[in-house]
């Protein structure tokens, strides 16, 4: 298989059209509809984010958690919120906590959270001794409490009342509880978060009279849970967004003040990016109580003093990440081939249980495959794990049930407690099994909805993105490849770190975070592409609209340097080796075993690997073929030593910047002949027409015509019969034509700056 920088689903054009005209909404919105899975009148009619929450009622036990909590008002009995040391569960804990005060307990009501280290995830046995001893009367569990019976039963014993509240997945036994309140017991189930079904019970305790404060609350531990945002969980988030941006919850105000953000223009995105972190982070690190307290207190005073300390946590929290990160880079498990498993489990010692599970997100995206971390402690460890699509990752873990201590979870998301053994061992097993789909997107790139060109306006688009919102999981905001020429760009921020980037005949700006460097090596004219997503930027009070870049595909950074004959004496230690093919790159590869090829046979998440390997000195050589896309290392290289003839000056100079600024590059004897072999490879319109024909036809082609294709991003399977595409269509292509027109002004070998320097060549 071949990798691919960016893809798209295939959609049925049928649908598309269908959906356009029965809707009366654009050939883009059309197409986002299809490919979220929205095909109907009514799916469409039930993502309108106005709509109320369901019955409370219709949630399993919801009667009987509403009788029993009214008995223990009546009868004076305190009552307990036990809560989740996550942003789900101390969102669920505070709007709970608040409703039931709302309700008359008063000073009645009280709050815990356990300890993520001492006591663990779920309900234990200590805290309901506890709690007995404390003379709570009824225990209610928020966002836990389904994987705990031999809790369950010994509240029974002490004759403790018990309530579980939760949305996790059910285990073989469930809690012997007076009422459980879990979507999971219901079809079809209902994936609200923990604060999402605290709500739903406060709604039916106050027979839905809820201030607007507790939507805020539940909004944030609904987003911030990743559950689906669709049917209850948009309506709760567009409404708790409106509560939110009018200053309704004291604490979240707070921390957007503390971070310098305007929470007049709060979003779905900020929730899950700006505030859901700092509210985990308190609970990562231990003591997730500042947490509970900001959503609590309606004191300015006090709830900026907790985000002061949730904004320091969540400082701490990034640095132990940070350190974990770049240690687990260093113990992917490889096979006896050398590759990465399928499924990658990655340990270490004493790292911080609070942080496994954000490493393991981090690493399932960079590497495309499912990923567990895993924390050990002695002769026990603690693991988290993200799965990816096409798995449901709780039943995959559930086939090797007899690894682990405990285990609970969701589809796409789970913890566990195992004995010590290999890590090896682990991503062996747990790569037996996956379906082929999850194989197969290891070599997918970034995934785009709809291809834009650089030109026009972008407010027509926008007043639609408007009336989508909100965004989520499972209604994900569209994200675009924009494709158009550079009118001008610049490196900006404090260290050049970030690139701004305008394109020919469009209003909207582009900023690429942490693309400065690429500033070096674009300038006017240049074809560009970019993975992006349409978002407002505020600043003084006024709204633009702006292209937040994600990956840019475009010229690379050059740095003019003087040719060098030979190869250097003695050879440095790290080494980029650029070939003249494919098959060039795997030879390198297997002569050496110190040389590793940067090959697009890999899955794409093993390059990435390769990369960070390079980075961190545990690869010292690379050889990559000059016509493929060279690895993200600039500034790296000791040495650069051409074993082809260079292209074009342009690939010459693009290739310095990927050595260090003290290292070199070097032309060694050339071993083919560039300009023949570009002859030969080269395919007339003629032949290419017939080939694309013979392809729409249902016939395969011959390779050359298929190849050529492949390369331009031109796949005649995805057009209808008939359909022509026009070449200029093609990034590539246009690319191709730059290339061109460079060369015309300076080929390669001549206009060099310096003079030419040799080193055993004549």
């Amino acid at each position: 298989m071949r990798n691919q920088l960016f893809w798209r689903r295939p959609v049925d054009e049928s649908a598309i059209a269908q959906a356009m005209g029965a809707w009366g909404v654009s050939r883009w919105a059309a197409e986002f509809y299809v490919r979220r899975g929205v095909e109907s009148r009514e799916a469409l009619s039930a993502l309108d984010a106005t709509l109320p929450l369901s019955n409370p009622l219709e949630l399993p036990d919801m009667d009987k958690a509403v009788w029993l909590i009214q008995r223990a008002l009546s009868s004076g009995q305190r009552i307990r919120v036990y809560g989740d040391y996550d942003a789900d569960g101390v969102t669920a804990t505070a709007v709970l906590v608040r409703g039931l005060r709302m309700m008359g307990f008063g000073e009645r009501v009280d709050y815990y959270i356990p300890n993520r280290f001492d006591e663990g995830y779920g309900l234990n046995l200590d805290a309901v001794m506890k709690a007995h001893a404390d003379g709570i009367g009824l225990l209610v569990t928020v966002d836990c409490g389904s994987s705990s019976p031999e809790s369950a039963d010994l509240a029974e014993s002490l004759g403790l009342n018990l309530v579980v509240t939760d949305h996790h997945a059910l285990p073989s036994r469930l809690p012997n509880a007076l009422a459980l309140v879990n979507p999971e017991l219901k079809q079809p189930v209902d994936r609200l978060s923990g604060a999402g079904v605290a709500l739903q019970l406060v709604r039916a305790l106050l027979r839905d009279e809820v201030p607007e404060v507790l939507y805020g609350i539940a909004a944030l531990g609904t987003v911030a849970d990743v559950v689906p945002l669709l049917g209850n969980n948009r309506r709760l988030v567009r409404r708790g967004l409106s509560a939110l941006q009018g200053s309704q919850v004291a604490g979240v105000s707070a921390i957007y003040a503390v971070e310098g953000r305007d929470i007049g223009v709060a979003s779905a995105s900020d929730l899950g990016f700006l505030v859901g972190p700092r509210l985990n982070a308190a609970g990562r690190m231990g003591n997730a109580d500042a947490a509970v307290e900001v959503l609590l207190t309606d004191n300015p005073d006090v709830a900026r003093d907790r985000a002061v300390e949730l904004s320091a946590l969540n400082h701490e929290r990034r640095d132990i990440q940070e350190r974990m990160i770049a240690e687990a880079w260093e113990r992917l498990p490889v096979d006896a081939d050398g590759h990465l498993y399928p499924f990658a489990v990655i340990a270490g010692e004493d790292w911080h249980q609070g942080v496994i599970g954000i490493v393991a997100g981090r690493f399932r995206e960079w590497l495309r495959r499912p990923t567990a971390v895993i924390a050990w402690e002695g002769l026990q460890g603690k693991g988290s794990a993200r799965g990816t699509d096409h798995l449901n990752l709780i039943e995959h873990l559930r086939r090797s049930g007899d690894l682990f201590s405990n285990l609970g979870g969701h589809p796409g998301a789970a913890g566990f407690s195992l004995p010590r053994q290999s890590a090896d061992r682990l991503s062996a097993i747990l790569s037996e099994g996956l379906p082929p789909a999850v194989l197969s997107q290891q070599y997918r790139g970034f995934e785009f909805d709809m291809a834009v060109e650089g030109r026009g306006s972008g407010d027509s688009l926008w007043s639609e993105l408007e009336r989508m919102e909100p965004f989520g999981k499972e209604f994900q905001a569209p994200r675009f490849l924009v494709s158009g020429t550079v009118a001008a760009c610049s490196a900006m921020g404090s260290e050049q770190q970030h690139l701004s980037l305008k394109l020919k005949d469009h209003d909207v700006r582009a900023v690429a975070f942490g693309w400065g460097p690429r500033a070096q090596g674009l300038e006017a004219g240049d074809p560009v592409r970019f993975l992006a997503a349409l978002e407002p930027n505020w600043y003084r009070g006024r709204r633009t609209l702006q292209w937040r870049v994600d990956v840019l595909d475009g010229p690379h950074p050059r740095r003019p340097v003087p040719i060098r004959r030979g190869q250097p004496d003695p050879m440095p230690r790290r080494v980029l080796w650029i070939v003249d093919s494919d098959r060039a790159v795997r030879e390198s590869s297997a002569a050496s075993s110190v040389v590793k090829g940067y090959e697009v046979s890999r899955p794409a998440g093993e390059l990435v690997w390769l990369e960070q390997q390079a980075r961190r000195g545990l690869v010292e050589q690379i050889a990559v073929s000059q016509w493929r896309r060279w690895p993200d290392l600039l500034d790296w290289a000791d040495a650069v030593i051409w074993l082809c003839r260079p292209r074009n000056q342009k690939s010459w100079e693009e290739s310095a910047a990927l050595a260090r600024a003290d290292g070199s590059v070097w032309w060694a004897a050339e071993t083919v002949r560039t300009a023949v072999k570009a002859r030969r490879l080269t395919v007339s319109r003629d032949t290419l027409g017939r080939h694309w024909r013979s392809w729409q036809g249902g016939k395969s082609g011959l390779m050359p015509g298929r190849a050529v294709f492949q390369e331009l991003d031109l796949d005649p399977a995805r057009l209808a019969p008939g359909v022509r595409r026009p070449l200029e269509s093609s990034f590539r292509y246009r690319m191709a034509l730059r290339d061109q027109q460079w060369d015309l002004h300076r080929p390669f070998e001549s206009g060099i700056r310096g003079e030419e320097e040799t080193n055993g060549v004549d």
